[in-house]
């Protein structure tokens, strides 16, 4: 769930992927379920993907539930290209205000204006690689585009993307405006820029990253300096502060907090006294972090703060766990469509290897749709148990499970 490479780099690169693990090795011995009563207590409804739509009952059924909810939240395995296009379909039924993601607000600006333009892509990751995280990926910057001609906000509720130093300080320099400030700013984007851009077609230098190095002391003299530039300046670099513990490490509970404060800002102006008009949002994230509870991390992330915040309103979430069954992943590194993108077989994946009486059922050829609310009533109840605490986290904190047959890993616009 943490991890999908070894340590060191990937502890903090992997930041932005704690969704599952895709450890392709050896099958886990997992503890013991009881899989027969699993599979009896939920139903497969399949649907499929033709022409560009999903049809099917299982799509049926989903859009039927979807629209009984404010708030949609869909906990993803990143990497599969599929996963954006059906997050795109729903969107267009569910109508939200705003995809809320897993970047952060200053990136979340950068990516609605860089989306709207398809021709100036691929000049703009040559220099930026991975300057939107996963929207780096082509699905998934056609998602952002769709929002952008429907009308729709891209909120971004991550740390500062450590793999995209250069592109935050040369939006802190546009921004800044005393000269010197900017200056500064700029000559700091062309160090970082400089430093890590060869890094990203070798994954065995990720460990190099200029936001690895980063000292807290180094951006409080930042501040001083820019102690008369606006306040969006100032944020931007207590924000960067924030992030460096995130970057080293050293705890994880600085990341949930700083999800769950930008939404928090996001939201507030909807929330007025006596009264509350709080959007309708669709949330896509690694999967830990639109959990409804804590039982998967011991941490309540940024999607039980999402379920708080739209019960208080009296409105309802519905959250989605999607993962593919078989075909190939991009494992995020290096930048290079020829190697990060991996074979992938759901049993060889430690997080979800426990998914098996499911996936089983699964074809290739089709999506299956299976309702886990039944199976939560009976753990509740004490008629059905689980040892494995992963699939006990899923249940008590997903709605539904789709699982495609068969996904294809994100490529990167390269």
């Amino acid at each position: 769930m943490k991890i999908r490479f070894a340590m060191t780099w990937a502890l903090c690169f992997l930041l932005y992927s704690s969704s599952f693990a895709a450890n392709i090795s050896k099958k886990q011995v997992l503890p013991k379920t009881d899989t027969t009563q699993l599979e009896s207590l939920t139903h497969k409804l399949s649907f499929v993907f033709e022409k560009g739509n999903f049809t099917g009952i299982g799509w049926d059924s989903l859009i039927k539930e979807t629209q009984k909810a404010h708030f949609l939240l869909i906990g993803e395995q990143h990497g599969e290209a599929e996963i954006p296009v059906f997050t795109g379909k729903l969107a267009l039924v569910f109508k939200p205000k705003a995809l809320v993601v897993e970047v952060d607000p200053y990136t979340a600006s950068q990516l609605k204006k860089v989306a709207i333009n398809p021709a100036g892509y691929l000049a703009y990751f040559k220099q930026n690689p991975y300057a939107f995280a996963f929207y780096s990926w082509q699905t998934e910057l056609d998602l952002a585009r769709q929002m952008q001609l429907n009308n729709i906000d891209i909120w971004g509720l991550n740390e500062i993307n450590f793999l995209s130093l250069g592109r935050f300080f040369n939006m802190l320099g546009n921004n800044a405006k005393i000269p010197k400030n900017k200056s500064t700013a700029f000559a700091l984007e062309k160090k970082y820029e400089m430093q890590d851009q060869p890094i990203f077609k070798d994954a065995n230098k990720y460990n190099d990253f200029s936001a690895y190095k980063l000292k807290a002391a180094t951006i409080d003299s930042l501040l001083q300096d820019f102690s008369k530039e606006s306040y969006l300046s100032r944020k931007m670099l207590l924000d960067l502060k924030a992030s460096i513990p995130v970057y080293t490490n050293e705890f994880y509970q600085p990341r949930v907090n700083i999800m769950k404060g930008e939404l928090v800002n996001y939201v507030s102006p909807y929330i007025k006294q006596d009264v509350s008009d709080m959007p309708k949002l669709l949330f896509k994230f690694g999967a830990d972090h639109v959990t409804r509870t804590n039982d998967l991390t011991r941490f309540f992330e940024v999607g039980s703060l999402a379920d708080n915040l739209v019960e208080a309103v009296g409105k309802k979430s519905l959250h989605i766990l999607i993962f593919g069954k078989k075909g190939t992943i991009n494992e995020m590194a290096p930048v290079d469509n020829n190697v990060a993108i991996k074979a992938y077989d759901v049993l060889g994946d430690r997080d979800l290897a426990m998914f098996s009486p499911l996936t089983n059922l699964v074809n290739s050829d089709e999506w299956g749709l299976f309702d886990l609310r039944p199976v939560r009533n009976a753990l509740k109840s004490g008629s059905f148990h689980t040892d494995n605490k992963k699939l006990y986290g899923y249940i008590m904190g997903f709605d539904f499970v789709v699982i495609p047959g068969y996904v294809t890993g994100s490529r990167f616009i390269e």
